[in-house]
C-alpha cells in the first residue's frame, strides 16, 4: 500500500483493504482439510504408505461437506493409508478456486513428509481432483468416480454433455499421476461413452491407468459412495496404489488388481500450467 506524503493513509483505503483481507480470509475458512475414518486414529507420515484426500460432491440445495466418508476410503485407511477429506461450503466451491486451495494442501500433506499424495472425488470433487493433479507434480495418484461439475440430464442437456466435453482436456492435461476412473450404468449426470474416450486418452498418455466402465451391480450417480463398491474395488485400488508399474492391460477382478507383463513405467511431464476445461491455472 502507497503512504500520502503526510503519513496518514485514508480511512476509505485501509477499510477497502481490510474487507479485501477478511473476504480472503473466509473464503479459505470454507476450504478445509479435515480427517476422513475419523474414528480410526492416523498413522503419520512416517508409517502411512501415504496420504489419501477425498473430495465430495457439490449438490445445489445442501452442504455436501456434512456427507459421510464413502466405504472404500475407510478400506483405504485400514490398508496402510492416512485419509483426509477436502470440504467445500457451496459459497466458495468453485472449479478453479477449490482447485487451487487442493494444491496447497497437497503441498503441505508433501511437506509433513507424507511419500505418495492420492486425490480421489466424487462427481464434482472428482473435477477438482483431476484440475489439481493438472497443477501439481506432487499428486501421485487420482481417483475419480462419476465425474460431473455442469449438470444432469433432468437440469441441462448441454451440462450433461459438458460432463464429458469439458473432463477430456482435464485428462489430456495430468502432468504424472496415475488414474483410475469409475463410470456407472443410471448416471443421469453421464452422458455415456466416458469409459472409452477416457481409456484413449490416458493410453496416448502414457499415464498408467484403469477404467471400469459400468460395471455390473453397481448403478446410480452415488453408486461408488456404497457398501457394495468398497467391497468390489476396495482391494483393486489399494493394488493400484501400492504397485510399482501398472500394466495396460491392468484390471480389478474378484477384488484385486490383476497384472501382467509389459508394464507401463509413469512418465512425468514437466507443464508450467494446465489448459483447464475454463481457462489456465498455475501453480
Amino acid at each position: 500500500m502507497r503512504v500520502p506524503k503526510n503519513g496518514f493513509v485514508s480511512a476509505a483505503v485501509f477499510v477497502a483493504t481490510a474487507v479485501l483481507l477478511l473476504a480472503s480470509a473466509g473464503a479459505r475458512a470454507q476450504l478445509w482439510l479435515d480427517a476422513a475414518a475419523a474414528n480410526r486414529p492416523a498413522l503419520g507420515p512416517a508409517r502411512a504408505l501415504g496420504a489419501v484426500v477425498w473430495s465430495h460432491g457439490r449438490s445445489v440445495d445442501t452442504e455436501d461437506a456434512l456427507a459421510p466418508d464413502p466405504p472404500y476410503v475407510t478400506a483405504l485407511r485400514d490398508g496402510g493409508w492416512d485419509a483426509f477429506r477436502f470440504n467445500r461450503l457451496r459459497a466458495s466451491d468453485e472449479l478453479e478456486n477449490s482447485a487451487r486451495r487442493l494444491v496447497e494442501e497437497v503441498h503441505r500433506l508433501k511437506q509433513r513428509g507424507y511419500r505418495k499424495i492420492v486425490l480421489a472425488g466424487q462427481s464434482f470433487g472428482g473435477f477438482v481432483a483431476l484440475r489439481a493433479a493438472d497443477a501439481s507434480d506432487e499428486v501421485d495418484a487420482v481417483i475419480v468416480t462419476a465425474p460431473a461439475a455442469y449438470g444432469s440430464a433432468a437440469t441441462s442437456h448441454g451440462g450433461r454433455r459438458d460432463n464429458a466435453a469439458k473432463l477430456y482436456p482435464l485428462l489430456e492435461q495430468v502432468r504424472r499421476a496415475r488414474i483410475m476412473a469409475f463410470y456407472f450404468g443410471g448416471d443421469d449426470y453421464d452422458p455415456g461413452g466416458r469409459g472409452e474416450r477416457t481409456k484413449a486418452i490416458l493410453a496416448g498418455r502414457r499415464l498408467p491407468h484403469i477404467v471400469v466402465d459400468r460395471p455390473p451391480g453397481l448403478w446410480t450417480h452415488w453408486a461408488a459412495t456404497t457398501p457394495a463398491f468398497s467391497k468390489l474395488y476396495g482391494g483393486c485400488i489399494l493394488g493400484f496404489l501400492a504397485a510399482a508399474e501398472i500394466d495396460r492391460r491392468a484390471t480389478c477382478a474378484d477384488g484385486s488388481l490383476v497384472t501382467g507383463p509389459d508394464p507401463v513405467p509413469l512418465e512425468p511431464r514437466s507443464v508450467l500450467g494446465f489448459a483447464g476445461a475454463n481457462g489456465i491455472l498455475s501453480r
